[in-house]
C-alpha cells in the first residue's frame, strides 16, 4: 500500500517523478504473493490500483541500490540492520522520517512512530492505516523536495 501511495503523491507533486524507483519489499514476504482483498479495496478507494502487485522479499541487491529505506516497525529495522549492517544510515521508521526537521514528541519513543501492519484486520483498520501512510508520505515527499531545492539537486 505504501508503495502505491508514495508513487501517486510523487506523481502529483514532482515533475518527472518516473525517474524515482519506488519499491516495496518485506522481511517475511512470499515472492509473488498478491495483496489482500482489503488492501486492494481500500487502495482502489484512493484511486490506486495495486491488484497486479506481487510481493517480493527484501534482498541484498535491493538494499544496496536504495538511497532510502522506509520501514513501518522497529522489528523491521532490527532485522534489516542485523542482516545488512552496511545500510544503517539509510533505514528509518517511515513515520519518524516524516517529521524530519520538525518538532518531535517529548516522548521520543520509537514505538510512537510505528505503523501497524493491517494484515488480518477488518477493512476499516486498513482505511485507518492508509490515511496514516498518506499523511506521512506526503510529508516525506515535501522533505525530499525541500532538501533537493536547498542543495540544488533535481527532483
Amino acid at each position: 500500500m505504501a508503495q502505491g501511495i508514495f508513487k501517486k503523491i510523487l506523481k502529483e507533486k514532482v515533475e518527472n517523478s518516473g525517474r524515482y524507483n519506488i519499491q516495496s519489499a518485506g522481511i517475511s514476504a512470499i515472492s509473488g504473493m498478491s495483496p489482500t482483498f482489503e488492501a486492494i479495496t481500500v487502495m482502489f478507494e484512493q484511486g490506486i490500483d495495486i491488484a497486479q502487485h506481487q510481493a517480493q522479499p527484501l534482498r541484498e541487491d535491493l538494499v544496496k541500490k536504495a538511497d532510502l529505506i522506509l520501514i513501518m516497525a522497529n522489528e523491521h529495522q532490527e532485522y534489516i540492520l542485523r542482516k545488512f549492517p552496511f545500510v544503517q544510515n539509510k533505514v528509518f521508521l517511515l513515520k519518524k522520517f516524516a517529521l524530519k526537521n520538525k518538532f518531535r514528541s517529548i516522548q521520543n519513543n520509537d514505538k510512537n512512530y510505528e505503523i501497524v501492519d493491517p494484515i488480518g484486520r477488518p477493512i476499516e483498520f486498513y482505511r485507518i492505516i492508509v490515511k496514516e501512510l498518506k499523511v506521512n508520505l506526503e510529508k516525506i515527499v515535501d522533505v525530499i523536495v525541500e532538501e533537493n531545492s536547498r542543495t540544488g539537486g533535481d527532483i
